[in-house]
């Protein structure tokens, strides 16, 4: 089956994830460290995906989102895997609203695949981001609100300038004055099962229940840096990729191996793995 759900040659998304990654199926009970891990990293290391077609990788990334998450025991060995590979644990992070595993990361082919894990911190920050990207939602669910393009949010600002604006202990003055910018235009729950894309350039936020776990397919990085705006406090940032983060805000981020058992812990007690 192509992930892209067209033909099986498309030059758009590379080779399809072939057979062996559904056969798994979600009561399998092979030993995630060994050789199922590796039959869905062959598979995997298959795949391309071109966000240069946003619609056809839309379809791609979705099919391959709702593989991932629909298959508890592929889950389960991509999750166990991390533990072996200091590479994807590097690239996991710890936030306030979330934190994400890194389970496959493939951006050379156009994709990363993360796991988000929903704290039981729920406030409303609509934010765009720096990439395109498809979620799953595996368990849990959440308020979603769309509000539009992010472009008039941009402004004059050097990049210099914004860099400075980078957490919430460092705030852009501008914050403020957006206040009555953000005008939903659409608000929708998201629950188990749902799956859907969004544009690098769409303002939106996520309101979610304690534990919602979701499959994140994302794009490459279509842009230096992205806006988050807390509602609550009129507090703007900037997010950047950890290339240009300080020292002090990569380390904040950081994911400990400890913080990795806590979370893997966490899935299987919720039978998410």
């Amino acid at each position: 089956m192509d992930i892209a759900g067209g033909p099986q040659n498309s030059r758009d998304f590379g080779t399809p994830i072939s057979s062996p990654l559904t056969r798994q199926g979600r009561n399998n009970s092979a030993d995630p460290r060994a050789s199922d891990a590796r039959v869905v990293i062959e598979n995997l290391d298959r795949v391309s995906i071109n966000w240069r077609d946003f619609e056809n990788a839309a379809r791609a990334s979705r099919e391959l989102a709702k593989r991932i998450g629909l298959d508890r025991a592929t889950l389960r060995a991509l999750v166990y895997g991390i533990e072996s590979s200091p590479a994807l644990l590097k690239l996991c992070e710890k936030h306030q609203l979330l934190n994400y595993l890194v389970l496959y990361d493939g951006l050379d082919r156009g994709f990363r695949i993360r796991l988000h894990v929903s704290t039981n911190y729920h406030l409303d920050r609509p934010h765009d981001h720096r990439f395109s990207f498809s979620s799953y939602i595996v368990r849990g669910k959440y308020r979603h609100t769309w509000y539009g393009n992010s472009a008039a949010l941009y402004g004059n600002e050097s990049d210099a300038v914004r860099k400075k604006y980078y957490d919430q202990a460092h705030v852009d003055p501008a914050g403020p004055a957006m206040q009555g910018t953000f005008r939903a235009s659409l608000i929708r729950e998201e629950t188990e099962g749902n799956c859907y894309t969004i544009h690098h350039s769409v303002i939106h936020s996520t309101v979610t229940t304690d534990d919602t776990v979701s499959v994140f397919v994302r794009s490459p990085a279509e842009k230096p840096y992205s806006v988050i705006y807390d509602s609550d406090t009129a507090r703007l940032w900037w997010r950047f990729g950890r290339q240009d983060e300080t020292p002090e805000r990569r380390q904040e981020k950081e994911m400990s191996l400890n913080d990795y058992y806590a979370i893997r812990d966490r899935l299987e007690k919720l039978q998410v793995i």
